[in-house]
């Protein structure tokens, strides 16, 4: 009888943990993976522009322009010198 139970609350033991949901770590690494995401649309984004105009954009308007937004709270910046965008949370892939 005894047995049973143990067995029981270390099965209730393991659903709960997998019922919670992901993890810190898995909802950090989707947010860094739709981060990056998100900095290939603005990067596309300011190259189009740059394309039609011979300028970059201010990587503040194309961030409005999309609606984008890091997950995590980030601010995106764009770096000429490298022409790439980062964002200040998860950096740059």
């Amino acid at each position: 009888m005894a047995r049973a139970l143990v067995i029981c609350l270390l099965l209730a033991g393991a659903f709960a943990l997998t019922a919670c949901g992901p993890s810190k770590a898995d909802v950090a690494a989707q947010q860094k993976q739709d981060c990056f995401a998100t900095e290939s649309r603005i990067k596309t984004a300011m190259d189009l522009v740059h394309a039609d105009t011979g300028f970059y954009p201010n990587v503040a308007d194309a961030v409005r322009e999309l609606g984008a937004t890091c997950p995590a709270g980030g601010t995106y910046t764009f770096d000429p010198n490298t022409d790439t965008v980062s964002c200040t949370v998860h950096g740059h892939p």
